[in-house]
């Protein structure tokens, strides 16, 4: 007997933002296991343009229509910060999978809420901390696991850019703008996965922009009692991403940890021996291979709706990110946005 079971997820991009057309869109393409139906726009001329531009069979001039439309099994949200609560329980109660772009939501309450929409329509929710997929990351995991560089004391973070345009989302609060939600979020899944979902104790500062009001460049300490992380996050600096991670026998570098262009290949670098002398540590450079970090998520994501699995990160993990999030705004003397 022949199985009903689909050979691929058929997706549908919900909004043209600038990630959904340099990354998303081509990834779902690409990948193993999906096919990109549909694209969607308020504007059905801006929907119908993205897809000419990229070759999908169809546009719609409306969210609801592309929700509405029985051919589209998961929807990607890539709408500005304080859009993904409200579009991606509309999605869920639609009976889509929502693969969200971080964060995941603005406020703890509503990531729950969130959880709590996947489960009552028995669909799967997934925010896109795309990284976690990358063949770097598979390489550090292993060094960890094999106690390579041995327990972590510290881990150390910059991630970087330049946000120039004053009409980016990013640039106002209500709307979820910010150094911390924009990139700062990536920063903090990388210190709980490392370290634990919970720190003893977090300290924050925040340089904040005098006409946005948002925080521009973010610094946190996060205490761990048995280690220690840092991270600066910013919007006013020349694009740089790097992670360092200590042990009590050696370090890890990660060249490019978060957004490793997909014609890129990439190196982790690991630090052994040295003691009292930096010239004497052994280091090893290894080379990671050019990998669509996107297309990779994608994939895991589809795989686990066709194998009727639990999302490769559970959206419990997204709501212990959100509660961190949060612990850091008000640790820098922050206001936190009106969820919305």
């Amino acid at each position: 007997m022949e199985s009903s079971r689909p050979e691929a997820i058929r997706w549908g991009v919900l909004g043209t933002a600038l990630i959904a057309r340099q990354h998303v869109i081509p990834a779902l393409q690409s990948a193993a296991g999906c096919d990109l139906v549909a694209v969607a726009s308020r504007s059905a001329d801006t929907a119908s343009s993205a897809a000419e531009e990229f070759e999908i069979r169809k546009s719609h001039g409306s969210y609801e229509a592309l929700l509405a439309d029985p051919e589209i099994d998961a929807v990607y949200v890539p709408l500005p910060n304080d859009l993904h609560a409200r579009w991606t329980i509309r999605a869920l109660s639609a009976g889509k999978h929502v693969l969200c772009e971080k964060p995941i939501t603005l406020r703890t309450a509503e990531a729950e809420k969130v959880a709590a929409a996947a489960a009552q329509h028995d669909v799967l929710v997934m925010e896109a901390f795309m990284y976690r997929f990358h063949p770097a990351w598979d390489i550090v995991r292993r060094l960890l696991t094999d106690d390579t560089i041995g327990r972590i004391t510290d881990v150390s973070i910059w991630f970087g850019f330049r946000s120039t345009r004053p009409d980016d989302y990013r640039h106002t609060l209500a709307t979820g703008g910010g150094a911390l939600y924009d990139v700062g979020c990536y920063c903090v899944d990388v210190c709980r996965t490392l370290l634990g979902p919970v720190p003893e104790n977090v300290l924050a500062t925040a340089r904040v922009g005098p006409e946005s009001g948002v925080d521009m460049t973010f610094t946190a300490i996060l205490d761990y009692g048995a280690g220690t992380a840092t991270f600066t996050c910013s919007m006013e600096q020349e694009p740089q991403h790097s992670i360092v991670i200590h042990g009590t026998g050696g370090w890890i570098s990660i060249a490019d940890p978060f957004n490793c262009p997909r014609h890129h290949a990439t190196t982790v670098t690991i630090g052994r021996g040295g003691n009292h002398h930096p010239h004497a540590t052994t280091i090893e450079t290894l080379r990671v291979p050019v990998a669509d970090q996107y297309g990779l998520q994608a994939t895991a994501f589809a795989d686990a709706i066709l194998a009727e699995t639990a999302a490769p990160l559970p959206i419990e993990d997204s709501i212990d990110n959100m509660r961190l999030l949060e612990r850091l705004f008000v640790a820098a003397g922050l206001t936190l946005p009106e969820p919305s």
